[in-house]
């Protein structure tokens, strides 16, 4: 290990995640009660021992290098790990059982994780189980910084760029939905001239199902509408479904929850060949 990271402790990990955030030294170095010019000196130093710029100086401040957000992703994992620490210790000494897991799901395997919870606790009954669902971009995030332990959704896209392990647990088709009573509803089979008449709500740009819709729409040369509702909260999603006659794309099994629950039908309208994609859905750890 090199010697500038043996010298690193806790409050200079906190400090760099400060700067990373905040990217101001005068604001930083009032947050850790310590001189501006003493912050900048210490910031200077460990650049020259780690041998890069960790930050862009820039005329409003800091901006991580690429480097920097290297260094400042396991900053942040450490300061999480140390925090759990805290947690399971405290769990230890009151006699409970040491274990926890953090686990991040997308809307899509919300079931997936359900089951998948219900046999781990069967196996580890008093395990500490957190659990947040997101959109796939910021959760892979919260992974990359320590803040989850796993992630299940849908992989793809620029995801499998990153320095993560991947497993494929399932695939499966995505469709159209919209309410019953929906114009297109009656009808055996829609074109693509039908579907580009109604406004759209899809995922955001970026995420893993999108990127798949988009590659699909570019692949079949046809282009999504310009009137489309980007939209990360089911919530939000469904309710427009209900209360109007748009349309949107949703994994076959999300649709099929959502119609079987009853508190908001849709109809699964008939895909055209062309855009036929399938979802792919994993875990990421």
């Amino acid at each position: 290990m090199a010697n500038w990271a043996q010298k690193l402790k806790l409050h200079h990990l906190q400090t760099l995640v400060a700067l990373g955030e905040q990217g101001n030294l005068t604001h930083v170095a009032r947050m850790m009660n310590i001189s501006q010019p003493a912050l900048s000196k210490w910031l200077s130093q460990l650049e020259d021992e780690i041998g890069i710029t960790l930050f862009e100086r820039h005329s409003k401040g800091l901006r991580p290098s690429e480097g920097g957000k290297l260094l400042l992703q396991h900053a942040q994992r450490l300061i999480n790990d140390l925090e759990r620490s805290q947690y399971e210790i405290a769990r230890f000494k009151q006699g409970g059982l040491v274990g926890s897991l953090k686990i991040g799901c997308s809307p899509v395997a919300t079931d997936c994780v359900s089951q998948a919870i219900l046999s781990l606790l069967n196996e580890m009954p008093t395990l500490h189980l957190n659990i947040e669902e997101k959109v796939m971009t910021p959760l892979l995030h919260d992974l990359l910084a320590g803040q989850v332990d796993v992630v299940v959704g849908r992989v793809g896209g620029r995801a499998l760029q990153l320095p993560l392990n991947y497993q494929v647990l399932y695939t499966e088709p995505v469709c159209f939905v919209a309410r019953p009573h929906h114009p297109l509803a009656a009808r055996a089979q829609i074109a693509w001239s039908d579907l580009a008449h109604w406004r759209w709500i899809v995922w955001p740009t970026g995420t893993p199902i999108r990127i798949s819709i988009d590659n699909a729409l570019v692949d079949n040369g046809v282009m999504l509408p310009e009137n489309t509702i980007e939209s990360a909260s089911m919530n939000v999603s469904t309710n427009l479904l209900q209360s109007s006659d748009m349309i949107s794309i949703l994994s076959l099994r999300l649709a099929q929850r959502y119609a079987s629950q009853g508190h908001c039908p849709m109809f699964l309208l008939s895909i055209p060949t062309m855009l036929r994609i399938h979802d792919v859905i994993g875990s990421t750890f």
